[in-house]
């Protein structure tokens, strides 16, 4: 009796052992959609990827897909939701029917005049808070991961605020509603027939990130003139997790996660970008005879005011947390002096 015992003790503890060697080898395997084709995808996510499987000791594997290629575009909010697709990088803003404070991550037009106002807004004015309070009710968390600036080139030269009056543009958004208030007239057409429309002359302009993604899309080739000042500074790509995937990790292993987002994605993505964006605009105006054509402070100062009636829109919204953050905005505009 004691040795069969001793047997089934001894079979206890080599399945413990078995199991426990199980789970050190196991893998938490996770799929990653992008909003972007492969060549922008691989750019922007291949070192977080790796990454994040280095610091994690290869525990954390992610696999990342272009966009469209596991689900629709117009699916992914859902899908993430309910867990079809674990993880998603995504333009903010897309969503903000369904995620009304979320348009403010979009970027408002000619709010803040720097990459470190967006970013401090973002992270140590309580904005961060509100978005992921905003997607709490769709079960995913996000996590700010690169800021981007939003400009504009057109067919003819913007050099006063009038210039816009009269345009037909591409937009969405809030440059959508700024343009509007512009006197232009703006349309919505996606990125695969955008090169198309602006070349059979279906629209006279239209924004895509900044310089290096229009570059990349080829805008060069039809549109000869870019404004500056761009405007907006502080446009988000942020990563959603499933909320119940994030949930079932360690804290250690949401730190590591967090922590190659905003070093890959809010330094190294954010400072490639702007290299790339400064060397295709450079190509630009050496190679493909593209203007860049400066505001002067009171034209900058026109638009401005077309903006802000943007801003006041969005604090109008039937979800408290718009007005909320809008409030945020003014004040810490008013601190560091960009408004009265």
């Amino acid at each position: 009796m004691k040795n069969c015992k001793r047997t089934f003790i001894g079979l206890v503890i080599t399945m413990l052992i078995i199991g426990l060697s199980g789970v050190a080898d196991a893998k938490i395997r996770l799929r990653l959609q992008c909003h972007l084709p492969p060549d922008q995808m691989h750019r922007g996510l291949d070192n977080f990827v790796k990454d994040v499987a280095e610091l994690s000791g290869g525990e954390i594997q992610i696999s990342i897909f272009p966009v469209n290629a596991l689900v629709p575009m117009k699916e992914l909010m859902g899908s993430v939701s309910n867990r079809v697709v674990e993880v998603a990088e995504v333009p903010e803003g897309f969503w903000h029917k369904s995620v009304p404070v979320s348009i403010i991550g979009q970027g408002l037009p000619f709010a803040f005049k720097d990459s470190e106002e967006a970013h401090y807004f973002m992270f140590r004015k309580g904005f961060l808070e509100l978005l992921r309070k905003g997607y709490e009710k769709h079960n995913i968390y996000v996590i700010p991961y690169e800021s981007y600036n939003t400009g504009l080139m057109t067919k003819k030269p913007i050099t006063k605020a009038e210039d816009l009056n009269g345009l037909k543009l591409r937009a969405f958004g809030t440059m959508q509603k700024w343009l509007g208030n512009m006197g232009a007239s703006t349309v919505s057409i996606s990125a695969a027939e955008l090169y198309t429309s602006l070349a059979t002359g279906v629209v006279e302009g239209a924004h895509f990130g900044d310089a290096g993604p229009m570059y990349e899309m080829k805008f060069h080739e039809i549109l000869k003139n870019y404004m500056m000042p761009e405007p907006i500074i502080g446009s988000w790509n942020s990563l959603w997790f499933n909320m119940d995937v994030w949930k079932s990790l360690t804290k250690e292993q949401q730190a590591i996660i967090e922590m190659a987002a905003y070093g890959d994605g809010n330094f190294m993505n954010y400072t490639n970008t702007r290299i790339i964006s400064k060397r295709s605009l450079k190509d630009m105006t050496e190679n493909w005879g593209v203007s860049i054509n400066t505001l002067p402070e009171e034209e900058v100062n026109k638009m401005r005011a077309a903006a802000m009636k943007v801003w006041d829109e969005v604090a109008q919204n039937e979800d408290p947390m718009c007005k909320q953050a809008i409030g945020m905005l003014y004040e810490f505009l008013k601190e560091v002096g960009n408004i009265k």
